[in-house]
């Protein structure tokens, strides 16, 4: 049976489904306590769908048959963020990552750059000049492939700790102090400053020297990106 964690007056708590929802019957989770699970993130109770029932049925309960207290029957806090659980990953996880997140961007791109391709080797042969031959459509489908996949990058980070390139190296994006899976618009942000610092036009180059700069990372104590830093986050390796 999967875990759940709830978080009450600052405490974090461990528990399962069932026992969650007679939590929430008996009053003990409220529906603006924090709810999360393992591809959900975290997220109000009330708007966790396995617990409307619940609620409806707390609802329905007299007031005098209402917890207004947390039991002692609580597990003791249970500590998401124990340092066991989250370790730093290798230089080689962190690299290879980046690097998979980007070439996702290509992948997604690939369509309208065949058909960029295509069109100009097409007007070589033709003889005629390249920007007569091209049109709008190879531009609109980069750009199409490009939001697409930093839509898809974002909702990942946020409901699963990570990209695919992430997962398939074993590490997951968390908030540093909570340890808790990015929000969406924190997830949206990170994700774009980490486009626009690779691939932002003049940038270019100076982008290639802060990629070789990045040697940094073997140095600094938490191997923390610019935009890590600046949002509080960080990638770590999830324990197995």
């Amino acid at each position: 049976m999967s875990k759940w964690l709830v978080k009450i007056q600052g405490y974090e708590y461990e528990t399962n489904i069932d026992e969650l929802k007679q939590w929430v019957i008996e009053g003990r989770v409220l529906p603006e306590d924090m709810i999360f699970r393992q591809g959900l993130g975290w997220r109000i109770a009330r708007e966790v769908p396995m617990l409307r029932e619940a609620f409806e049925e707390q609802r329905k309960k007299p007031p005098s048959q209402q917890e207004t207290s947390l039991s002692p029957s609580f597990h003791q806090p249970y500590a998401y963020q124990q340092a066991n659980q989250y370790t730093l990953p290798t230089l080689f996880q962190r690299g290879m990552g980046f690097f998979l997140d980007n070439l996702s961007y290509s992948l997604f791109a690939a369509p309208g750059l065949l058909l960029l391709y295509l069109q100009e080797s097409a007007a070589t042969l033709e003889g005629i000049a390249p920007e007569e031959a091209v049109t709008a459509t190879p531009y609109i489908l980069m750009t199409l492939g490009t939001i697409v996949n930093f839509g898809l990058n974002v909702y990942l980070t946020s409901a699963y700790g990570g990209t695919v390139g992430k997962r398939l190296v074993g590490t997951v994006v968390l908030d540093r102090e909570s340890k808790a899976f990015l929000s969406y618009g924190k997830s949206a942000l990170r994700e774009g400053l980490r486009f626009f610092l690779c691939n932002a036009g003049i940038l270019k180059r100076v982008c290639c020297l802060l990629g070789l700069a990045s040697v940094w990372l073997r140095f600094d104590s938490e191997r923390r990106q610019v935009y890590d830093i600046i949002l509080g986050s960080n990638v770590y390796e999830k324990a197995s």
